[in-house]
């Protein structure tokens, strides 16, 4: 029983990353932020609450830039800005619900989708899927490696 080749494989993971691609386009296509302001979102959602400043760090930017994007998150409504109170002179960020939301929805709209068309498998096709992946996920998790590379 032959299994395909690579170039096989990479056709199939493909068209199927064009249909996730399909489906979630809509959301993200009437998303109105920018690059830098989504990035800033999931970072609030991984630090749970950071200050400016902090902000200001992760994206190797001044304090008054990192204050410009607070500002704006927060007219959007995704980050909630709040005094410290140990600490008045320092600013809080934290997502609101909106931002949480936004957050799930990406990240998890496209985990719903694979997650309904894996329920559709046969239980031998989801078995084999799996091992794939795990096969997969072992060899990309050895990354640090140097790859050889064969000469054609």
């Amino acid at each position: 029983m032959s299994y395909g080749s690579v170039d096989e494989a990479l056709a199939a993971y493909k068209k199927m990353h064009r249909a996730l691609l399909t489906s979630t386009a809509s959301r993200w296509r009437d998303l109105d932020i920018s690059m830098r302001e989504l990035r800033a979102i999931y970072l609030l959602r991984d630090e749970e609450v950071a200050t400016v400043g902090r902000l200001a760090e992760l994206f190797g930017i001044g304090l008054p830039a990192a204050s410009v994007l607070a500002d704006r998150l927060v007219r959007a409504g995704y980050v909630e800005r709040r005094e410290d109170t140990a600490d008045r002179r320092r600013v809080l960020l934290t997502l609101t619900r909106a931002g949480v939301l936004l957050v799930t929805e990406l990240r998890e709209g496209s985990h719903q989708h694979l997650r309904r068309w894996m329920s559709q498998l046969s239980p031998e096709d989801l078995a084999a899927l799996t091992r794939g992946w795990r096969s997969l996920a072992e060899v990309a998790s050895h990354r640090h490696q140097p790859v050889e590379s064969k000469a054609i």
